[in-house]
């Protein structure tokens, strides 16, 4: 039993590391950095100028939400390219081919991203501290914590079903992108919820992240566990079932390439 979880959390690492590793293999330190901290950046700036051209008066709402964000650049598009270029590059094929488990091979995708994701919003929060002057004397620090550790994960759910996604379709970057803007507009980002038009407010309830950025919100201002538990337990079980719903989505998929040999084609 020991020795077959020793192997099961090795094909875990290993896949984690090679996939992620092949991602930014051609990437140099100033690509890396720009592709991470660039865009969200000046959609920060865009859509804190938006805020204040419509009347919105609290920019501390957008740019912390902006940074919040940062993770999904990790767990939607990271997570997403990285399945989706192993049939682009001919990698599949020997995945499928693999008598390895599914599960390791199909989840150790996020491992990195997450680690990535983590470190961003940890590198972002004081650099926005000294841009923007926020205060974070009452910050939480432990709550804090948690609640990043736990944003980081959320969006890794999406990434997979999109990867899948990538799969079955040659528009479906182009998905991953609408749904990641989408993401901006409809999980407390840049808008309060509640000033959601009401037809969308009940579904950023469904959406990952939505409670996350809502609890760690409430720990930059001091909230202990008691004010944050029920928010990041809803967080918790949005993210397992996008999890569950994209590895359930590879299966279906990876089986029924074994008799049309879908998966095989470029």
């Amino acid at each position: 039993m020991i020795k077959r979880l020793g192997h099961l959390f090795r094909l875990y690492f290993f896949q984690a590391w090679f996939s992620y590793r092949s991602l930014f293999a051609w990437s140099t330190p100033f690509s890396y950095a720009t592709s991470k901290f660039g865009f969200p950046f000046f959609a920060m700036l865009f859509f804190v100028f938006m805020g204040k051209f419509v009347g919105f008066l609290d920019p501390m709402f957008i740019v912390i939400g902006n940074i919040l964000m940062m993770p999904t650049t990790n767990g939607l598009y990271g997570i997403s390219m990285t399945i989706g270029n192993e049939r682009q590059f001919g990698a599949m094929s020997y995945l499928l081919g693999s008598p390895a488990p599914r599960a390791p091979l199909f989840l150790g995708r996020a491992f990195f991203h997450i680690l990535d994701g983590f470190v961003t919003v940890l590198v972002a929060l004081p650099i926005a501290m000294l841009i923007f002057h926020i205060d974070f004397a009452e910050v939480n620090l432990f709550m804090l914590a948690c609640c990043l550790v736990l944003l980081s994960i959320t969006t890794t759910g999406l990434g997979f079903i999109m990867g899948t996604v990538s799969l079955l379709s040659r528009d479906g970057w182009m998905f991953t992108n609408t749904l990641g803007q989408l993401l901006y507009i409809l999980i407390g980002v840049n808008i309060p919820i509640e000033r959601l038009p009401g037809f969308l407010q009940p579904l950023s309830g469904y959406l990952p992240m939505t409670r996350g950025i809502l609890a760690t919100r409430l720990a930059l201002g001091g909230a202990g566990w008691s004010e944050v538990a029920s928010l990041l337990a809803g967080e918790i079980l949005v993210a397992a079932v996008y999890m569950v719903f994209g590895y359930t989505l590879f299966r279906l998929v990876e089986r029924a390439s074994l008799s049309t040999g879908s998966l095989d084609s470029i």
